[in-house]
């Protein structure tokens, strides 16, 4: 009995070695791939015109500083719309203060008072589109912090034929507890293996990460809109999965984002990693 435990144990670590030697080559396909395209590419020539969609709820850790690394963008046209449920929302007055810093910025403030369907950032998405005036839309989560060749990095790859997605891997920055310092190591180092080896195996990836999802008009028509994602947890996945279905392109674009943890505590962190872990895995299915 012994002896078939040991066995078990040695077969169980030398599928946990697999894996990780699995994701290591999957990293390095992919830095591969995207030096290559840099060599042949040079800079990113395709620079449509961008919305950028923001659904926001109250201010997360750094916020304003998020907010304006979009302002910074080295990208010739584009606009930003802000989201918020009520107007009386913690993040109205940094988008005020935003709006006075840029005043050559298009930016736009829309209330979102319906509550259409059960996930309220598709809720309040659907709202916002109406405002949008170009036929590239981009969506991020509102803690998201950008460099300023973010925009024409994610454009580049929609100068391919067939492209309808663009979206991007994120590290975590932590705050000052342990349970948020562990957070943002696991969506630098598992999450991000997990995205990555989900792209080698199904030799591209079928999903997308709410860290950045660029997409055409084109594309978001095919599946029609955003109205059936109202009652979706991860909408990001499903809009992926649903224009990856059509017979689009998803891309993970050659840019990396930051994403800002908040302070949780040990217990906080547990119960954040648990969906997130099963996420993990499901990608990599």
């Amino acid at each position: 009995m012994f002896h078939w435990l040991q066995l078990a144990v040695a077969a169980l670590a030398l599928l946990g070695v697999a894996y990780y030697l699995l994701c290591l080559w999957s990293a390095a396909s992919f830095l591969l791939a995207r030096r290559r395209s840099r060599a042949v590419n040079g800079e990113a020539a395709f620079t449509p015109p961008v919305t950028i969609l923001k659904p926001v709820l109250g201010a997360d850790p750094g916020a304003y500083e998020s907010f304006r690394s979009h302002c910074l963008q080295d990208h010739p046209q584009y606009e930003i719309i802000f989201g918020v449920g009520d107007a009386n929302d913690a993040a109205v007055p940094l988008i005020q203060q935003l709006m006075r810093e840029f005043p050559q910025r298009q930016i736009k403030l829309v209330v979102c008072a319906q509550k259409r369907g059960m996930n309220r950032k598709v809720s309040n998405l659907l709202q916002m589109l109406p405002q949008a005036q170009h036929q590239y839309l981009l969506v991020n989560d509102g803690d998201i912090r950008v460099r300023p060749d973010y925009l024409r990095r994610v454009m580049a790859p929609f100068a391919g034929d067939r492209v309808g997605m663009v979206t991007c891997l994120y590290h975590g920055i932590a705050a000052s507890t342990l349970g948020s310092k562990l957070e943002a190591l696991g969506i630098s180092t598992d999450f991000s293996a997990g995205v990555l080896t989900a792209r080698q195996v199904e030799g591209g990836i079928r999903f997308a990460l709410g860290s950045t999802l660029a997409f055409s008009r084109e594309a978001l028509d095919s599946v029609g809109g955003l109205e059936p994602l109202v009652d979706y947890l991860a909408d990001d996945y499903q809009l992926g999965r649903r224009i990856s279905a059509q017979g689009y392109k998803v891309l993970l674009a050659d840019v990396n984002v930051e994403t800002f943890v908040p302070g949780y505590s040990f217990r906080e962190f547990f119960r954040e990693r648990i969906p997130s872990s099963l996420a993990i895995h499901r990608f990599a299915i």
